[in-house]
């Protein structure tokens, strides 16, 4: 019997298996050092077949190698120009603490000229930082007993139940509001809601067109100000004596080569996530190109191993080959390689390579919660827990454990990912039901969107879908497919020749076109 080797480097990571003849002896992966189809790489695929070879007493007679360049894919974000809102602003949207349950619209005044306010109109206090609670409370009870009409109160600090609780009237307060900037307004309209209500007035473009007296050109404004305020609990909205002047808005630069391009308002409304809890103002793209340099051929393996290595001629012939030797396939299937940076869709002999896989998902996901790619990597991957006390946590499916080490008590709240170090904690703005949704959409429009083209180019009429490559190990992303490609399309996670899974479809389908492959195709050392 011969020991063969088949040896795939890929851009990120290198897989080798040693069969005797067809049956799989032993298996192996490392980082790709140098780049994929460089000279380092190749020497790191040998030193890897050698460690297998001796741990397991075996002599690698033959190898199987596929010379493959480079796909390289570039992941950026591109930020969208702001929605014009015309006079109109949001000052403020959500706030640490708040108090009441009313809304009001007045003239901005600061608490200490309260006493010479014009009596005729509603105002709203404005309490810059200098001002302590009860100072503030104190003003402003003064000013209503001299019979001022405050709808309203503002101030800088985090003190608005403190504000409040001494007011002698039941007024809406909110805190930490830029105060310089509310003042500069000519008319503010405030909401604060209690409990679980939603805003009311401010979410409805006819209550804002209607107090502050906006023309019908202006309606498209009140419009988009409402739509952003949704969900929300507590607002303030300020209306200037004119509008910002028109900024040239240049339109994004889109690549003209092969790209995935995904807008994160399309994630948050497939999610249907709360407006604020994450941003929505960009798109992220990913886009392809080769490298014009040559591969490091057949020849060098077989150098640097000294045995002969057969040379086969299309990698995605050896994907499919790996990947079809899964039990239980139907007859027809198409074959889908996620990598990092590109999935490969494979069927029969049609082929393509689409830029937007893995790396695309962690760069949405660090824009959209404005968090470390480093930890974008982590909580894109799987379920999260939220820390309920330091010990404490409570999964997305509402169960309840307790920890063994109990964590910072600052990330009480927060949500938490598993990591090599440890639970890490990655947000705040969202609970665990809103991130699962999320996430879960994310899937489904960065990496389910790029297989169903790819499904639709080269496997239309496809009944069955095999996931294999590093991203096949993402539970989640069985389920995302599945629902993007419908209750027509089965969708499953390959298990290279019965017993290796998801991860060396290429390296093992090398060894099968290699058996079937006529020896002139063979280099040897």
């Amino acid at each position: 019997m011969t020991v063969w080797a088949g040896v795939d480097i890929g851009n990120a990571t290198t897989e080798v298996v040693l069969c005797c003849d067809r049956d799989v002896v032993a298996a192996g992966r490392t980082p790709t050092r140098g780049g994929k189809g460089s000279l380092r790489a190749i020497q790191g695929a040998a030193q890897l077949i050698r460690r297998l070879a001796d741990k397991h007493g075996l002599t690698v007679e033959r190898a199987a190698f596929a010379p493959t360049p480079p796909v390289h894919s570039t992941v950026e974000r591109v930020r969208l120009p702001a929605q014009r809102t015309g006079r109109l602003a949001i000052a403020l949207r959500s706030a640490a603490t708040t108090a009441g349950d009313a809304a009001g619209v007045g003239v901005p005044v600061p608490v200490e000229r309260l006493p010479s306010a014009d009596p005729s109109r509603a105002v709203i206090a404005c309490a810059a930082a200098e001002f302590g609670y009860a100072e503030v409370a104190a003003r402003v009870n003064e000013a209503v007993a001299a019979g001022c009409e405050i709808a309203a109160v503002l101030t800088a600090n985090d003190e608005a139940v403190l504000v409040s609780n001494r007011l002698t009237s039941a007024l809406p307060v909110v805190d930490d509001v830029d105060i310089e900037r509310v003042l500069a307004a000519t008319l503010v309209a405030v909401e604060v809601r209690e409990g679980m209500s939603p805003l009311q007035r401010l979410t409805d473009p006819f209550w804002l067109a209607d107090v502050f007296a906006l023309g019908d050109e202006e309606r498209a404004d009140a419009r988009a100000v409402a739509d952003q305020l949704f969900d929300s609990v507590c607002a303030v909205v300020t209306l200037d004596a004119e509008a910002a002047p028109d900024e040239p808005a240049s339109a994004p630069e889109l690549p003209g080569g092969p790209a995935h391009i995904v807008p994160l308002s399309d994630i948050a409304a497939a999610a249907n996530a709360r407006r604020g809890s994450v941003a929505v103002d960009s798109l992220v793209m990913a886009t392809m190109g080769g490298d014009d340099a040559s591969p490091a051929d057949a020849d060098v393996l077989a150098e640097a191993l000294g045995v002969p290595v057969t040379r086969i001629d299309s990698e995605a012939a050896a994907a499919r080959a790996g990947a079809l030797t899964t039990p239980g396939l139907p007859a027809e299937v198409v074959v889908v390689d996620v990598g990092g940076g590109t999935v490969d869709v494979v069927a029969g002999g049609d082929r393509v390579v689409l830029p937007g896989a893995g790396q695309l998902l962690t760069t949405a996901t660090a824009t959209a919660l404005d968090i470390s790619t480093s930890a974008a990597e982590y909580a894109k991957r799987a379920e999260a827990v939220t820390a309920v006390t330091v010990q404490l946590v409570e999964d997305e499916h509402g169960r309840r454990r307790f920890l063994d080490t109990p964590i910072d008590g600052r990330s009480t709240g927060w949500l938490l990912t598993a990591a090599p170090s440890g639970l890490l904690p990655f947000t705040a703005a969202m609970v665990a039901a809103e991130w699962r949704s999320w996430r879960l959409a994310a899937k489904r429009l960065v990496i389910g969107g790029n297989v169903t083209r790819g499904v639709q180019q080269v496997g239309a009429d496809a009944a069955a879908v095999l996931l294999v490559g590093g991203g096949a190990g993402d539970d989640e992303l069985v389920r995302a497919l599945a629902e993007r490609l419908g209750h027509d399309i089965s969708v499953g996670r390959g298990n290279v020749a019965g017993e290796l899974g998801h991860r060396f479809a290429v390296a093992y389908g090398l060894v099968v076109l290699a058996t079937d492959t006529d020896s002139s195709c063979t280099t040897h050392p």
